[in-house]
C-alpha cells in the first residue's frame, strides 16, 4: 500500500484508545434512552438479558471491526481496497465502510439536534428557567422549545461547532487530548450523582426494580429489545471502531481492550439509571416516561431536591458530553479517507463534512414545527432518519462488517492481529462471532422490519 495512505501515529497508550472507543459507545444511549428503556422492559429482566447481549453479541462483533481496522492500519475505504487488491477480499466489499460511514453522518444529523436540546437545557438551568415548574409548565416549555427552529437551529450549530474543531485535529493528538478528560470526567460525575440520588430519593426501591429478576417479564420482544440496543448502544457499524483500531499498537490486545471499552459502556448505563430511577420512585413519577423523561419529567425532580439546580445542570452537561464524544467517531470514518485520499487537511474535511450535516440538521428541526409533515411511510424527516438508520442501515452495516471478518478474511491473517493472548479466548470470539453474533443480529434486524 503507497505510504501516502497510511495513516500516522498511534494511540499513546493504550488507555488512550479505551477512552476514545468507550467514548464513542458511550452517549445519549446511555444516559436518555437505557434508563426509559429499562423502566418499559420489566427491569431486572432487561438488564440480565442485555448483559447477556452484550457479552455475546456486542463483544465480539466490536473486536471484529477493531480488528478489521488494524489489518492494514489504514481508513475503512482503503483498508478493505488494500485487502481485495492482495484479493483477500472482493472489491465489492468496499461498499460496506461506504455504507457505515454514511449512516454515521445520518444519524450525527439528527444525533446532533438531540444533543442541542441537552445543551439549550444546561442554558436553561443556569439562567433559572427550571425552577418551579410543575408538569404542565414543563410541557408547556419542553414543547415551545421544540416550535422554536431559531433557538433549536443555534444549539444544534453550537454542538456542531464543537464536534467539527475535535474531529479536525490529530486523531491520536486532538482526539487524545479531549477523551482522556471528557471521559474520566463523565463517569466521575455520574457517580457522584448516582451516590445523591440513592441517598437522597427511594434508593432500596429503585435497585430492588432494577435487579430483581421477575422471569414473568421476559420475553420475546423483551429479548429483541435487549439485542437491538446493545448494537445500539456500542455503535457497532458506525465504522467508528474500524478507525480507532487502525490507531491501536498491534502488542494491544483487541479482546482486552474492547472488554473494557465494554464494561464501561454497561457501567455508565447503570450509573444513569441509578440516577434516575431512585428520584423517580421518590417522587410517584411513571419509570415508563419514555424519551421525554430528561426534558420534561427530570426539571420537575430536580427542583424538588436539595441544590436541585444545580444537579439539575450537572444532569444536563453530563448529557452533552456523553453526545460529543460519540458524535466525534460518527464524523472520523470519512474525515480520516478524505485526508488521506485526497491530501485534504483534517479540519477543511472535518468542516466540510460537517457543513453537509449541519445543512441536513436544519431540516431535521424544521421537522419539530414548520415541517411536520409526513414525508413517507407515515413519517417525518427526523423519523423517516431515526428509524432508517437504527432499524436497516446500522444493523446491515453491523451484519457486513462481521461477517467480512468471520467468513471472508483468512483465519490466520485474524490470528495474527493479537486479538486475543490466550488462543482458546481466540476460538471463543471466532466462534461466537459467527455461529451467535451474527445470527442473533440477523434475527433482531429482520424481526424489527416485520414488525415482531
Amino acid at each position: 500500500m503507497p505510504e501516502s495512505r497510511c495513516l500516522q501515529g498511534i494511540w499513546s497508550s493504550p488507555w488512550i484508545f479505551i477512552f476514545a472507543a468507550a467514548g464513542s459507545a458511550i452517549g445519549l444511549g446511555n444516559i436518555w434512552k437505557f434508563p426509559y428503556m429499562l423502566g418499559g422492559n420489566g427491569g431486572g429482566a432487561f438488564l440480565l438479558i442485555y448483559c447477556l447481549c452484550l457479552i455475546v453479541v456486542g463483544l465480539p462483533m466490536l473486536m471484529a471491526e477493531v480488528a478489521l481496522g488494524r489489518t492494514v492500519r489504514s481508513n475503512p475505504v482503503d483498508t478493505v481496497n488494500d485487502l481485495a487488491e492482495r484479493r483477500v477480499v472482493s472489491k465489492y466489499w468496499v461498499v460496506v465502510p461506504y455504507l457505515a460511514g454514511l449512516t454515521g453522518l445520518l444519524i450525527l444529523s439528527f444525533y446532533s439536534v438531540i444533543a442541542g436540546w441537552a445543551l439549550a437545557y444546561s442554558h436553561r438551568a443556569v439562567t433559572g428557567e427550571l425552577e418551579h415548574l410543575d408538569k404542565l409548565q414543563s410541557e408547556a416549555l419542553f414543547q415551545g422549545f421544540l416550535n422554536n427552529p431559531v433557538e433549536m437551529l443555534l444549539w444544534h450549530s453550537v454542538f456542531m461547532a464543537l464536534v467539527v474543531l475535535v474531529v479536525g485535529q490529530a486523531v491520536t493528538r486532538g482526539l487524545s487530548n479531549v477523551v482522556r478528560v471528557l471521559l474520566p470526567t463523565l463517569i466521575f460525575m455520574l457517580l457522584l450523582l448516582s451516590i445523591y440520588a440513592l441517598v437522597v430519593g427511594s434508593g432500596s426501591e429503585a435497585i430492588r426494580f432494577m435487579f430483581r429478576l421477575d422471569w414473568s417479564q421476559v420475553t420475546f420482544e423483551v429479548a429483541l429489545s435487549a439485542i437491538g440496543h446493545a448494537l445500539f448502544s456500542l455503535g457497532v457499524g458506525l465504522g467508528a471502531m474500524f478507525s480507532y483500531g487502525a490507531y491501536m499498537s498491534k502488542r494491544m490486545s483487541i479482546a482486552k481492550a474492547c472488554t473494557i471499552v465494554v464494561s464501561l459502556d454497561l457501567v455508565v448505563s447503570i450509573l444513569a439509571a441509578l440516577i434516575i430511577f431512585p428520584l423517580t420512585f421518590e417522587f410517584g413519577i411513571d419509570v415508563d416516561s419514555g424519551p421525554s423523561l430528561p426534558f420534561v419529567t427530570l426539571p420537575i425532580i430536580f427542583d424538588l431536591l436539595p441544590a436541585g439546580q444545580v444537579i439539575g445542570l450537572v444532569f444536563f452537561v453530563l448529557l452533552v458530553l456523553a453526545a460529543l464524544t460519540s458524535a466525534i467517531s460518527m464524523l472520523e470514518l470519512f474525515v480520516s479517507w478524505m485526508h488521506e485520499r485526497f491530501y485534504i487537511g483534517r479540519l477543511k474535511a472535518s468542516f466540510m463534512l460537517g457543513l453537509a450535516v449541519w445543512f441536513v440538521g436544519i431540516a431535521v428541526v424544521l421537522s419539530f414545527n414548520h415541517w411536520d409533515a409526513k414525508i413517507l411511510f407515515g413519517l417525518n424527516l427526523f423519523e423517516l432518519i431515526d428509524g432508517t438508520t437504527s432499524l436497516i442501515l446500522l444493523p446491515i452495516a453491523a451484519i457486513a462488517l462481521s461477517t467480512l471478518v468471520a467468513w471472508v478474511i483468512p483465519e490466520p491473517m485474524l490470528k495474527n492481529e493479537m486479538i486475543a493472548q490466550n488462543p482458546r479466548h481466540f476460538y471463543w470470539w471466532y466462534t461466537t462471532l459467527k455461529y451467535v453474533s451474527i445470527p442473533a443480529a440477523v434475527l433482531i434486524t429482520v424481526a424489527g422490519w416485520i414488525g415482531v
